[in-house]
């Protein structure tokens, strides 16, 4: 059996912030019956808190519309699962499903990095802008305080710049 080409956005996904494959998709890429995957899983020999932290029963509807169990599964899950597949097309698609995982890891990285920046960029612009505000209502309360005395310093030039006629 020879993979020539994997499309990493069909082997895992994003739930929360975290990637997950499903039990269905290890079947699918590793050319296993579904039944002999869940029955792996189930028979995983490690600690509850890990099995709590990467895999997590779901279920889907088959092909007759039936609801059928399957697990969701970490990175840490599938590798913990597919350790004991062997054969050189089984290595290769787990090397592909290991760059799938991080491939997407990637991209939440390069997301969140973007978001970031965005964040900081807008944050700045921000404060740029409260600091004119605050700096335009500082002058603008200094304004009417001055501008009583400017008002009745042109009030008393005009007044002397009249030239009254005496008659």
């Amino acid at each position: 059996m020879t993979i020539t080409q994997f499309k990493f956005e069909n082997m895992v996904t994003l739930q929360g912030s975290q990637v997950m494959t499903t039990s269905l998709k290890v079947a699918e890429y590793f050319n296993k019956r579904h039944d002999n995957i869940l029955r792996g899983i189930n028979k995983l020999e490690c600690s509850k808190e890990f099995r709590a932290l990467n895999f997590e029963e779901a279920s889907y509807l088959d092909e007759q519309g039936k609801l059928r169990p399957m697990f969701k599964m970490t990175k840490d899950g599938f590798i913990f699962l597919v350790m004991g597949f062997t054969g050189k097309a089984a290595a290769q698609i787990k090397e592909a499903y290991i760059n799938a995982f991080n491939w997407m890891a990637e991209k939440l990285t390069k997301m969140q990095h973007s978001y970031m920046k965005q964040h900081n960029d807008l944050m700045l612009e921000y404060m740029k802008e409260k600091d004119v505000a605050s700096f335009s209502g500082r002058y603008l309360r200094n304004w009417r305080d001055r501008k009583p005395a400017y008002q009745s310093k042109i009030q008393r030039l005009r007044e002397q710049s009249q030239i009254q006629l005496l008659i």
